[in-house]
């Protein structure tokens, strides 16, 4: 007898990968935010929630620039005002009642015009800010400014500060108690989640599917990794998340990554996943910043989804990223060029994503998912967005499905059911999404107990579009024009 089962359900097989309503497919970010900077921020630990614009992302999770202890401001970053597209759903871990400094600062400030300000404030805990002698709320309130990094307090009332010295005291967080674990998090089994775990709460806090998953600046972290994948695949049951990865450009003993040895390091550390893609190294950006490849391609992926109705059937590799001005692999690696010929080589032939500078701009770079092997063409992993639309098509069916459990199920249903979802198929098709799409009922003998108890298989064998890897000219030369050439100036 089959397993139990009561709801919509979709799975993937290999065998059947020889190879309309719009989608509710999300981005999920976990990591680090400022959100002691903001009133109310202390409530936004492990908790999936969804940001549309730079103005929300501020007013939930502030903002910083100072990416590496603040990760999830990069993806901020990257998709609001680079790309301007969204909405992301962010999970911060960082919780400003447990990652604090032991030790409270104080600083002593004269008031003028009424306002206090305390500068270079990117690690103050906001609600935790208060003078001496005064009451917040009623002699003064405080504020904090993203773009300056500066807190200032101000009177509420006229005379609320006074005009002498004032002691203000106040606490700081201290991102460099946020561990791995921190980040991989955990689950009860009974609902609290936390970390990684925590991508469980998504669909029933914000109502999308969180399709893909990323943590830049600890995804390079194997334990983390291993958390993203086992957190990746039928969330809740149902979903499956593709993961966007990046391998560190030094390894857990500080040594250099290269491009020579990714490969080596993406093997030993296990970041080959049939759902992932892994992206080496880091780039420099022309404003200064260091920004992790998953990252850019996320902004670029997402561009091109919402384009697509939120389906995942172009790939963000070949997509123009100018903010990129070099790989970067440290400081001791400034001053070298790095070819797309290289980037094919060391890099893209092995499974691994990157940037290249293609066609006059610089580019995302690599289009396979990770666990490609050169050599063997026909495997789903030759193109990253194979696997994207077969977990597109099975968490598209649960989530627009799950309205048809526990209802009568006529043979007239089932004829419809299978004709609607051919229809859906028949439309991706033409769209290009897929080459071929084919849904049939499965009622073989085999089957007769499980559908006498509810269970209905509906099977679904797609091919997906390939992607153009390379286009070749054959240029060769030839005497045969002389003929014209000479006709044309004979006397």
């Amino acid at each position: 007898m089959a397993e139990y089962l009561h709801g919509a359900y979709g799975q993937i097989t290999g065998a059947s990968t020889k190879a309309t309503a719009r989608s509710r497919n999300a981005i999920v970010y976990v990591g680090t935010a400022p959100v002691h900077t903001v009133e109310g921020g202390a409530k936004n630990v492990n908790r999936p929630m969804v940001v549309n614009d730079m103005s929300e992302a501020r007013k939930y999770f502030g903002m910083s620039y100072e990416w590496e202890k603040y990760t999830l401001c990069e993806a901020v970053h990257a998709h609001f005002s680079l790309k301007e597209v969204g909405p992301l759903i962010l999970i911060n871990v960082l919780d400003p009642a447990t990652h604090k400094s032991t030790d409270s600062g104080t600083v002593s400030l004269t008031p003028e015009n009424g306002k206090v300000r305390i500068v270079n404030a990117g690690d103050i805990i906001l609600e935790s800010v208060a003078v001496s002698g005064k009451e917040k709320g009623t002699d003064y309130k405080v504020t904090y400014d993203h773009t300056k990094g500066v807190i200032t307090l101000a009177e509420s009332r006229v005379g609320g500060l006074g005009d002498g010295a004032l002691t203000i005291t106040y606490d700081s967080v201290d991102v460099s108690k946020v561990t791995e674990n921190d980040v991989i998090g955990s689950s009860d089994g009974d609902g609290l989640n936390t970390g990684l775990f925590a991508v469980k709460n998504v669909y029933q806090e914000t109502g999308y599917i969180p399709s893909f998953l990323l943590c830049p600046g600890y995804s390079g972290v194997k334990a983390v990794h291993t958390a993203m994948i086992n957190n990746s695949r039928k969330i809740n049951g149902h979903w499956d998340a593709y993961v966007l990865a990046d391998i560190p450009i030094a390894d857990s003993e500080g040594d250099a990554v290269t491009l020579s040895t990714a490969k080596t390091w993406k093997d030993q550390n296990g970041y080959n996943c049939e759902n992932e893609t892994v992206y080496f190294p880091l780039a420099k950006g022309t404003d200064g910043n260091i920004y992790h490849l998953s990252v850019l391609a996320a902004a670029n992926l997402q561009v091109l989804m919402s384009q697509q109705d939120g389906i995942p059937y172009k790939t963000a590799s070949n997509t123009e990223c100018s903010i990129i001005e070099n790989l970067y692999l440290g400081e001791d690696s400034l001053g070298r060029v790095y070819d797309d010929a290289l980037i094919n080589e060391k890099l893209c032939k092995n499974g691994i994503a990157s940037a290249a500078y293609v066609g006059g701009s610089w580019r995302i770079w690599g289009a396979h998912s990770a666990d490609y092997v050169y050599g063997e063409e026909e495997s789903p992993a030759a193109s990253e967005t194979n696997r994207m639309m077969l977990q597109y098509i099975s968490n598209d069916f649960q989530h627009r499905r799950s309205g048809d459990v526990d209802k009568p199920m006529t043979a007239n249903d089932i004829k419809m059911l299978v004709s609607e979802e051919q229809s859906r198929l028949d439309s991706l098709v033409k769209t290009g999404a897929l080459a071929y799409g084919k849904v049939v009922f499965n009622a073989d003998a085999e089957r007769m107990e499980d559908i006498m108890n509810g269970d209905y298989l509906f099977s679904f064998n797609v091919t997906t579009t390939p992607l153009c890897r390379s286009l070749t000219a054959d240029v060769a030369w030839s005497d045969e024009g002389y003929q014209t050439y000479f006709a044309s100036i004979a006397l």
